[in-house]
């Protein structure tokens, strides 16, 4: 039998994730080649809101928990073949000298067209997990892990002394696909129809040009491979190529399951601070346990030797 017996209540618990989960910020960069064009992005988000529920059979639920895009940048370059006009020449008789054409390249850069809009206000993103509470040992004697894979996301020091750590504990995690907006995938159109078009010369150049590769809206599609609406497109890039959806489930669960308890107990704990010429009384905590049921969280430990 267990020598002491704590217990939190639901409201209690909501409210210490709610300090824990309002610290989580992250941020992060990539870009993936494609051939003809570069994609990527740089991000950078925190979470808001979120319900916890305790539940009966010792799990516990997080559902609308919030991720909200501080900035959500993508950053494409295409580098365009080049395209030559012009350039030819007449022979003429002696002594009239020759016609010759001028000859005009486009689509001579690397990359030719460059755009990086920022898409923050238009993705709206939840998430949900299941798991459980669990308590675990942090042993200040030990060293710590090198590389140490919760160094970009803990929020405070690991202290200089023993404790016992209770952590959520996400089993499943269930993060929203985005879902990018006609919108969106608009302002991506017509970004890169005004970069092309800023670089095809005027006059009949530009009618040769445009004869050549037809409409500049098909164009674009031809050079990104797109079959059908941009915004799908770009949907898939951020589901999918990027990575981006495993890079936030792994994030939030090393952030609760690993890196940050939730509540956190000095082993030995100390009953009674040093006062009057006295030393504080501290006693050592073994074998903590913890659970849940549809009320409380209860923590249970005996008092060690």
């Amino acid at each position: 039998m267990a020598h002491f017996t704590l217990a939190v209540s639901e409201r209690t618990f909501q409210r210490s994730f709610d300090l824990l989960k309002r610290n989580l910020t992250f941020a992060q960069a990539d870009q993936t080649s494609f051939g003809i064009f570069v994609a990527g992005y740089d991000v950078r988000a925190h979470l808001e809101g979120g319900t916890i529920d305790l539940r009966a059979d010792n799990t516990i639920s997080v559902k609308e928990l919030d991720i909200r895009w501080d900035r959500l940048r993508f950053m494409l370059g295409i580098n365009i073949p080049e395209i030559c006009v012009g350039g030819g020449c007449i022979n003429m008789p002696w002594p009239i000298p020759d016609i010759c054409l001028p000859r005009v390249c486009v689509f001579s850069g690397n990359p030719d067209v460059s755009i990086s809009p920022d898409l923050a206000a238009f993705v709206a993103q939840e998430v949900s997990f299941t798991g459980s509470v669990v308590a675990r040992y942090f042993d200040a004697s030990l060293p710590l892990p090198s590389p140490d894979p919760c160094a970009p996301i803990r929020l405070e020091p690991l202290p200089s002394h023993n404790q016992w750590h209770i952590h959520i504990d996400p089993q499943t995690i269930d993060v929203d696909l985005f879902d990018f907006p006609d919108i969106a995938g608009n302002l991506i159109e017509n970004a890169l129809s005004n970069a092309i078009r800023a670089i095809i010369p005027g006059g009949f150049v530009r009618d040769i040009i445009l004869a050549i590769i037809g409409g500049i809206a098909d164009f674009i599609r031809f050079l990104l491979d797109i079959p059908d609406e941009i915004d799908e497109w770009l949907s898939d890039l951020f589901n999918v190529s990027f990575g981006l959806l495993d890079f936030i489930g792994t994030l939030i669960l090393d952030f609760f399951s690993s890196c940050n308890p939730i509540y956190r107990i000095d082993d030995p704990f100390e009953l009674l601070p040093a006062r009057d010429g006295l030393i504080p009384v501290r006693i050592p905590l073994r074998n903590l346990s913890v659970r849940v049921n549809d009320v409380e969280m209860v923590a249970e430990v005996n008092i060690g030797g």
